[in-house]
């Protein structure tokens, strides 16, 4: 209990200190067990996403979708969309099947 007190106080202390700075970038703690617990998201420049949600990188619209559609509990990746709003997603690996 004492070295997560100890942990988010010096994480909290960093934060202002890292505030303090203006040429600088904000310090962004996230807390691993939390990310852990929650849902499956997609990440994209620091900021979590829920399955269904589209971005736009360059000329590229993604959307967080299930890496591979037959499973349930598949992860989650931004997945390209065609030009008629489809997923296009990716080549499956090759399998080796031992009789």
């Amino acid at each position: 209990m004492l070295k997560k007190i100890l942990l988010l106080s010096t994480l909290f202390t960093l934060g202002f200190v890292d505030q303090a700075q203006a040429n600088e970038k904000p310090l962004i703690v996230l807390d691993g067990q939390e990310a852990l617990n929650n849902q499956k998201v997609c990440w994209y420049e620091n900021k979590r996403y829920t399955e269904g949600a589209y971005i736009v990188v360059g000329e590229m619209t993604l959307i967080c979708s299930a890496k591979q559609p037959n499973f349930s509990n598949s992860d989650l990746a931004w997945l390209r969309l065609n030009a008629n709003g489809e997923i296009i997603y990716p080549k499956q690996a090759k399998t080796i099947h031992v009789n």
